[in-house]
């Protein structure tokens, strides 16, 4: 299925991101298995580690078994403590066995975008409070209510450290089923939602998403998704099919809006609907895309002539220059 290549694509773009999220999970369960370990040792097995500990110069000069009683490796955690970390390890573990399952929502045909996308980050937002959980029992400071962090929160009660860590999403959608609004809901910290787009699609479904802090791609050969991974902020990206708008919003690129926006393809306004969009709304999300990029200096079409749209921040400077040259009367200026 094209959708398949589509997403293997969508995948190996949020590569860095989905290897960062993986890490911080791998990582607590390693020090909270290590930790659980270091509690269940033997006396002997306490000696043992404290003679490593101690090197070469304390053998028999310091009694091993006594210092590993006097100071022991980790504090002695409650029985209560150890049961909440066995439990923020088995979602730990949970989360790592879905593999890249955990990153792809594939939503059914009519439902709402919204909710499948806030099911996904729930179990992600589980693992964040197992992981804070599990430093809490290991710094000796859990009590009882601290057992809430393992319960499901939405994103919107995410703290702002969970959203900058929040795991990149691969979403699986029909064009008539992508509602941009439900997308804007979770653009914020770094979270990284690149759609791949099932069916007719309207020609131009990210272009409410515009905004000066998100980057925002819309692709049809995957062009650009390259960018994805290095942007430090909120990502929304879209693989749309044949016929729709292709452009792409880089934040990083200047302070004006035709600084931030290439636009590679903009195609005709449908005259008919697609979904719940009517052919004149889908008519104003290409035009919110062709004004956004219009530079100051644009220069009329010949009369005649196809028009051009308008490509961002790359022809400027040519613009700007012919007009300044035009001003002063010399050739080649525009006047």
């Amino acid at each position: 299925m094209q959708s398949d290549s589509r997403l293997t694509l969508a995948l190996a773009a949020l590569a860095q991101p989905i290897a960062e999220f993986r890490s911080i999970v791998d990582g607590a369960i390693a020090q909270g298995e290590s930790f659980l370990a270091a509690q269940h040792a033997s006396a002997p097995e306490r000696a043992d580690v404290a003679t490593n500990a101690l090197g070469p110069f304390a053998v028999g000069r310091i009694d091993a078994a006594a210092f590993a009683t006097l100071f022991p490796p980790v504090a002695i955690a409650s029985p209560g403590a150890l049961a909440a970390l066995e439990r923020a390890l088995a979602i730990l573990r949970h989360v790592r066995e879905r593999g890249d399952a955990l990153f792809v929502v594939d939503v059914p045909a009519g439902h709402r975008l919204g909710p499948e996308l806030e099911m996904a980050l729930v179990e992600a937002g589980r693992a964040f409070g197992a992981v804070v959980l599990a430093e809490i029992v290991r710094g000796g400071h859990y009590t009882p209510e601290h057992e809430r962090l393992l319960h499901p929160h939405e994103f919107r009660s995410w703290n702002k450290s969970e959203r900058r860590f929040a795991p990149p999403l691969a979403v699986l959608v029909d064009g008539a089923d992508l509602q941009v609004g439900a997308l804007m809901d979770f653009a914020d910290g770094r979270e990284k939602i690149i759609v791949v787009v099932r069916g007719a699609s309207p020609p131009a479904p990210l272009a409410r998403c515009i905004t000066p802090g998100t980057f925002v791609l819309q692709t049809i050969d995957g062009g650009g998704l390259d960018r994805v991974a290095a942007f430090n902020g909120p990502v929304i990206a879209a693989l749309v099919p044949d016929g729709a708008a292709a452009f792409m919003h880089d934040p990083a690129a200047g302070k004006e809006p035709w600084q931030r926006i290439t636009v590679r393809q903009i195609p005709s306004a449908p005259k008919k609907a697609v979904g719940g969009q009517s052919a004149w709304q889908m008519a104003e999300d290409l035009r919110v895309v062709t004004d956004l990029a219009t530079t100051p200096f644009s220069v009329p079409a010949p009369a005649g002539a196809s028009a051009t749209p308008a490509v961002g921040a790359t022809d400027a400077t040519d613009r700007i220059a012919a007009w300044l040259l035009g001003q002063a009367g010399m050739p080649g200026g525009i006047a």
